[in-house]
């Protein structure tokens, strides 16, 4: 796998894809269907845990119960984490706790990694760069090599009705690229939360082949009641693909602001296939990739797309 440029945000697009090649298309007028290049599907299932936390605070205890969590957990290909599943607090918070790539937390994940040779989605941690911020989503190899990481590129904005505003850019800088990731044949789009509202990032994944989506999410519970399920199943039958969403539960303790929990597995065809409530729990999940090869021979939407009226 490619590492990543130094110069991260070089080029401030998300139409330019990150580890692989655009595919090529064939259309010789406007408005004639225009046909994707065949990827393939991956040649073994892969078997996953979804990692639902509530998280505070306090740094360390979080990690600790993450890793207690984790120690329950059977033999498994990759594990899932949620959004900022180290510490959830205010913006002075994330600010204070903010690191580098190579500081003692991702060295932590990677311990873990290398332990129970499992890859892991570190749902998002607080990165520090120079003088900026971002929320960042990492993935780490089995033998605990960081693979890629994504920045979020849309960052959250609300105004609610006790005329509270929270937006995210007050502490965070936005990621300027989607990152499209190889996990043992599986091509693998990465996400965080608020993203999930904007269906072209996603579109973006689909055309390069993506099989699976991930979501890691601190979906806020008065909207994650009318919006989450239904956005993540769109998600996955608008792109035929596995979606994988991690979220937080129970109340931030600095903002109180309750995050939704239900964490998700969602399937190409719409189906939830596992679902946490609104307590921390862990989900297990295999993902077949013959069903994403008959949902796509079914109704082969993804072969029919028109990306001459994108």
């Amino acid at each position: 796998m490619q590492a990543w440029p130094v110069n991260f945000c070089a080029h401030p697009k998300i139409d330019r894809p990150y580890f692989l090649s655009v595919p090529s298309v064939i259309s010789s007028k406007p408005g004639e269907r225009v046909r994707e290049k065949s990827f393939g599907f991956p040649k073994k299932p892969l078997k996953i845990a979804v990692v639902q936390m509530n998280a505070g605070i306090d740094a360390e205890r979080n990690l600790a119960r993450m890793g207690d969590m984790i120690a329950r957990l059977g033999k498994c290909d990759l594990i899932a984490l949620p959004e900022v599943f180290a510490l959830r607090g205010s913006d002075a918070d994330y600010r204070a706790h903010a690191a580098t790539m190579n500081g003692p937390l991702v060295r932590r994940l990677a311990l873990i990694a290398r332990a129970r040779r499992s890859w892991i989605l570190a749902g998002s941690v607080i990165e520090k760069c120079g003088d900026k911020c971002f929320n960042t989503c990492l993935l780490l190899d089995r033998a605990g090599v960081l693979r890629a990481k994504y920045r979020k590129i849309h960052l959250f904005e609300a105004h609610l009705d006790n005329g509270q505003s929270v937006r995210e850019n007050d502490i965070y800088s936005a990621g300027c690229r989607p990152v499209l990731a190889d996990v043992e044949g599986w091509k693998c789009g990465l996400s965080i939360c608020f993203d999930l509202r904007f269906p072209e990032l996603f579109r973006h994944y689909s055309a390069r082949g993506a099989h699976l989506l991930f979501v890691p999410a601190n979906f806020t519970q008065a909207t994650g009641k009318d919006h989450w399920e239904t956005l993540l199943r769109a998600r996955a039958i608008e792109n035929q693909a596995f979606v994988v969403a991690p979220d937080q539960c129970g109340t931030n303790p600095k903002t109180g602001i309750a995050s939704y929990g239900n964490s998700m597995v969602v399937g190409p065809w719409g189906e939830i296939i596992a679902r946490a409530g609104m307590k921390e729990r862990v989900l297990a999940a295999t993902l077949d990739p013959g069903v994403l090869r008959r949902i796509r021979a079914r109704i082969p939407v993804l072969q029919m797309r028109r990306f001459d009226l994108a």
